[in-house]
């Protein structure tokens, strides 16, 4: 797993999610073979950019349980994403066991399917349903064959719905690379990716769960054979890697017990115990130094000086009464006698009685 590179401070969430977004789509058209050095130095290096994009999404708290997607705001829609990103990208890391890898692809891949059922992005039986692919047995040859022909009937309509989609996707991305994006579109061009990576994802854990039969398999049959030097799988050379860990940060300690369930061996992290390991790590500033940030920060300075400006205006104001001035005087008459004649909401009487 690529090692988690230090958030800048004045770097936003957006920026970071679109050099890893941008790094990735490269891959999809480069034709270098995936363990080459150089594909896999992109692959950890977007993996680093989407873990830090995940964190900082977890410290803003962007998303809550109890919210439906309407309630999102449309470029946060994005940010679902990065459970299935972070998915595809460990699958193509070849630097660990295989075993491993695909059991922390599971867990994003999970992840995300059970945020997006969260959310009402997706409905939980389908994906229960997809994942149920084992054999039937039992006397009725009869029952058997209708399975199957019906099994294979949805493969095929979910197939084409996911090929329309994907070229109605297609076309919404062109859209999205206008200068001005109207929020309808980007709301529709994102709902439907996630709709198409849904699908994909169901996918995914129906293939990972075969793959890991078939390792399990192989393992079985290495131990059986003794463990012998001919049916051992030898890992890349090189220094051991770090033992790889999906990073799914949940907002506090009652949420990471219950995540935490999910895959024991590769414990979660809360809001505040991440901070606290930046903090101490010297990437992040402790409370007093971002009290000094915050005080002269842009926005406390616009503060100041609106706060600055509209004291001049009133003194401005109280000068030219004393002095008598005859045109402010005037002009304050005049709107005394026009709200004296016209009420609140005078004229604005469009289709009312």
């Amino acid at each position: 797993m690529a090692e988690s590179q230090d958030i800048p401070i004045d770097r936003k969430l957006s920026e970071i999610f679109q050099e890893g977004y941008d790094l990735m789509s490269t891959l999809d058209t480069c034709y270098d073979p995936t363990n080459s050095f150089e594909v896999q130095t992109k692959i950890k290096k977007c993996i680093g950019l989407f873990e830090d994009s995940t964190r900082l999404v977890s410290l803003c708290g962007l998303f809550s349980s109890n919210e439906t997607d309407d309630e999102v705001a449309t470029d946060n829609l994005r940010y679902f994403l990065l459970p299935f990103f972070l998915g595809q990208l460990t699958l193509k890391l070849c630097n660990a066991e295989r075993k491993e890898i695909v059991e922390v692809a599971e867990v994003y891949y999970n992840d995300f399917l059970r945020r997006c059922e969260d959310y009402k992005l997706c409905d939980k039986p389908a994906a229960v349903l997809v994942l149920d692919h084992g054999h039937h047995g039992g006397p009725d040859k009869l029952q058997d064959l209708t399975r199957m022909v019906q099994g294979r009937n949805a493969k095929l309509k979910q197939y084409e719905e996911k090929k329309e989609l994907d070229d109605q996707i297609k076309t919404l991305k062109i859209a999205m690379k206008e200068d001005h994006v109207d929020d309808e579109v980007k709301r529709d061009f994102y709902l439907k990716l996630l709709k198409s990576c849904i699908m994909e994802t169901q996918e995914e854990l129906i293939s990972i769960s075969q793959e890991k039969q078939i390792l399990e398999h192989l393992a079985v049959m290495r131990r059986n054979s003794g463990g012998g030097e001919e049916g051992r799988m030898h890992p890349p050379k090189g220094p051991q890697p770090k033992p790889l860990k999906p990073i799914i940060i949940t907002r506090d300690a009652a949420q990471k017990a219950v995540y935490g369930l999910g895959y024991p061996s590769m414990p979660t992290m809360t809001v505040a115990e991440f901070y606290e390991q930046r903090v101490a790590e010297g990437i992040f500033p402790d409370a007093e130094r971002m009290k000094e940030i915050n005080k002269n920060s842009l926005m406390n300075r616009v503060y100041q000086d609106n706060e600055a400006d509209l004291d001049k205006e009133a003194e401005e104001k109280e000068m030219l009464v004393e002095q008598d001035d005859e045109e402010y005087l005037a002009r304050q008459r005049a709107k005394d006698e026009f709200k004296d004649d016209h009420r609140r909401g005078y004229g604005n009487r469009y289709n009312r009685s």
